[in-house]
């Protein structure tokens, strides 16, 4: 029987996600983290659409065969569940504490189920461009506020929490230089403005969270098993111009940044943080089982103050040892993985940056509901090594944004988004 000639047939590709698809749900994402540094009520609104856009999509690729949505929310639903277990166990006694539960199995869980939006690079580089884009607005806004103590609050929130969402845009904004998605004149002026919305808000422990994630960046860059171009050695040179000018010129920030560059141990020990840090062990040490979600205040007699500003101490002084060492390894073993697998994939890199800029910022202040960006970064990880797992699978890194204008290089039938 005769055989037609002919090329061997080949897979065809998945459905090439469109450009508004794309805006949506990296958007959803965007704000579903950074809608309280709004005022209070175009954040409530943000909160609302993105809430309501989030739940649609997620039920849209649940029902989808080939999506890896179910993946993240059936893991979002057990990590969650798993902290929830002791505000069932120990009921919070305080206002602030049912309110601190209530939050963490609501807009929290929400938050990091969202990420299932997501569907390819496409979709997380539009992510990161998000980022830089709301970074950029409340940077502009940081300057142009009047500030009190040295510190500037933007549209009137917290100015650590403001600094955040700026310090994670720098690195969101080196991470698309680095992918060739921004020029050299672009991100540079978009981290001077950034750098100078983060200075105005005077709060150290964000400025310590980018400059670590920075340097995890632009280390797993050099880790990636590919020729190192122009762009990974500019990162480098500018990392340490800054450190050196810095160090060099602290008169050149802001009082604040000044004295904690100048005398750090000195600027540290001078804060109730010590002492919060000091409490807190005693609490963890009298109490394996937790004291529960809320009740710090009344076992450290701090009335000042409603949590001890350190996540990880938060949570081994109020859920426990088991259930605060169960987050804590799950935060170390994501990031051993993501970075093996920063060799092969630049994604792994910019998650890996994101985790680590979110442990250091939530060690230094904010309770479990002011850390969700410590959580999307954990269900971005997930999505990251799912992709690893099935690198053999995918198509090659190279598809970009939808409106990049840089040449191809590769056909446009070989370079369709990678798929989850």
């Amino acid at each position: 029987m005769p055989v037609a000639a002919g090329p061997l047939p080949t897979t065809r590709p998945g459905r090439r996600t469109g450009t508004w698809s794309t805006l949506l749900r990296a958007v959803t994402v965007m704000l579903l983290l950074n809608f309280d540094q709004f005022p209070r009520q175009i954040g409530r609104a943000f909160l609302l659409t993105a809430a309501a856009l989030a739940v649609l999509i997620i039920f849209n690729e649940i029902l989808r065969p080939e999506s890896r949505a179910r993946v993240v929310v059936l893991w979002a639903v057990v990590v969650f569940g798993v902290l929830a277990l002791p505000g069932v166990l120990h009921r919070p006694e305080t206002e602030y504490g049912q309110l601190k539960f209530f939050l963490l199995v609501t807009v929290t869980l929400l938050a990091t189920a969202a990420v299932a939006v997501i569907r390819s690079q496409r979709d997380i580089e539009a992510f990161a461009l998000a980022l830089v884009g709301c970074g950029g607005v409340l940077a502009v806004a940081a300057l142009a506020s009047g500030s009190g103590e040295d510190r500037a609050a933007g549209f009137g929130s917290n100015p650590i929490w403001l600094a955040r969402a700026i310090g994670i845009a720098v690195v969101a904004c080196i991470w698309l230089y680095f992918c060739r998605r921004l020029s050299m004149a672009v991100a540079s002026g978009l981290v001077v403005l950034l750098a100078l919305g983060l200075f105005a808000t005077g709060s150290r422990g964000p400025l310590v969270a980018t400059v670590v994630a920075l340097f995890v960046l632009v280390l797993s860059g050099l880790r990636r098993k590919i020729r190192h171009g122009r762009r990974e050695w500019v990162g480098v040179g500018l990392l340490g111009a800054l450190v050196v000018v810095v160090l060099a010129l602290p008169s050149l920030l802001p009082p604040r940044m000044y004295a904690f560059v100048v005398d750090p141990s000195n600027e540290l020990a001078g804060t109730a943080r010590t002492e919060m840090r000091d409490r807190t062990m005693s609490i963890i040490a009298e109490h394996p089982g937790g004291v529960g979600y809320g009740n710090w205040t009344s076992h450290s007699w701090m009335l000042e103050h409603n949590y001890p500003h350190n996540i990880w101490l938060e949570l081994l002084a109020e859920a426990g040892w088991l259930v605060g060492g169960a987050f804590i390894l799950l935060c170390l073993v994501m990031a051993v993985r993501l970075w093996g697998a920063a060799r092969s994939d630049a994604l792994a890199g910019f998650v890996l940056a994101m985790l680590a800029f979110n442990a250091v910022a939530v060690s230094t202040s904010g309770d479990v509901n002011a850390s969700r960006g410590l959580f999307v970064s954990l269900a971005l990880g997930l999505l990251v090594l799912l992709r690893v797992r099935r690198a053999a699978d995918t198509a090659p890194i190279g598809a970009g944004l939808p409106w990049r204008s840089r040449p191809a290089a590769h056909r446009r039938e070989d370079r369709e988004p990678v798929r989850w």
